[in-house]
């Protein structure tokens, strides 16, 4: 009996220890791909014409063999369950919609980064600086309807409006308040000044369709303002109809920022209040408290579509 017991058990012991090793096999050891940030390529604005380079992408969306690993905000560490050996890593470079960190996505015209990487177990790939440019397609102006960085000594495509109560000044000093290159350009309003704003000279032609539309500039600022859209039904010379909407307000920041503005669904509102088929960027300030000192800087606003 003692001897059937026994062999009945070992049976047992046998039959859980197998189980356990089919049910729970060893953790895989991942490999671990490090990118530290990713920026635009510098351009030949001359040759180009895609303006400045500067940027803020904040994400890497990272696909190894076209599949996609996840979003990460950089820098960052990331593991990757793959076979040893070489495997393409694609990055597409991420920005915050309208500064929000709910709208994370891959910014849709600055290409992805490749690379062949030799992925091994335990070890780590770094990715110093991931360099991109913008789609290769868009070489010609008609994807960059505006361009203005305020360089140029022929005049700028950026004025006061009628409404402003004060002037869009460029200045090429104090550097603190030029972004780069020899210029920028700042709105002030005061107390016995109470509104800034200033808007695009002529209108745009801007897609309607699938095809997103953003508005990019440099800014930094000492008290709210507002991007807003202006859309007009324009029959040769003749505007038939115009309406303007609120794109969105922007809070104080004390630093050079960078803004990629959605501009799609204030011109999809704008076509369908009035037909629009031609829009005007407008940036404004109001001086409700009638302080002293407050002030917008400007630099490289740019429509990309």
């Amino acid at each position: 009996m003692k001897t059937k017991l026994f062999i009945f058990l070992s049976f047992l012991f046998f039959t859980i220890i197998t189980s356990c090793n089919i049910y729970n096999p060893a953790e895989p050891v991942p490999a671990y791909i490090h990118i530290e940030n990713m920026k635009v390529k510098g351009i030949d604005t001359s040759s180009t014409g895609q303006g400045s380079n500067s940027s803020k992408i904040t994400d890497a969306w990272i696909y190894i063999d076209d599949q996609l690993i996840g979003c990460f905000e950089m820098p960052c560490t990331v593991p990757v369950i793959a076979d040893a050996g070489n495997h393409l890593l694609k990055i597409r470079p991420g920005i915050k919609v309208n500064g929000i960190a709910a709208t994370r996505t891959p910014y849709p015209f600055y290409d992805s980064y490749s690379k062949s990487v030799n992925l091994q177990s335990g070890e780590i790939t770094t990715i110093t600086s991931a360099t991109v440019t913008y789609n290769g397609y868009m070489t010609g102006v008609s994807h960059f309807p505006l361009i203005e960085d305020f360089e140029s000594a022929a005049g700028i495509t950026i004025d006061s409006t009628q409404d402003s109560e004060t002037p869009l000044t460029k200045i090429t000093s104090p550097t603190a308040n030029v972004f780069e290159g020899t210029a920028s350009a700042v709105g002030y309003v005061r107390s016995s000044n109470l509104t800034f704003e200033c808007a695009t000279v002529q209108y745009y032609q801007l897609n309607q369709g699938t095809q997103p539309v953003f508005l990019e500039f440099n800014y930094k600022c000492n008290h709210a303002f507002t991007v807003s859209v202006r859309g007009s039904n324009i029959s040769g010379t003749t505007v038939i109809n115009t309406a303007r909407v609120e794109a969105l307000t922007f809070n104080p920041t004390e630093s050079w920022n960078k803004a990629y503005l959605y501009l799609s669904p204030a011109i999809g509102q704008l076509a369908s209040m009035v037909s629009a088929n031609k829009f005007k960027i407008y940036f404004g300030m109001r001086n409700y408290q009638a302080e002293d000192s407050l002030g917008l800087a400007l630099d490289n606003i740019k429509i990309v579509q």
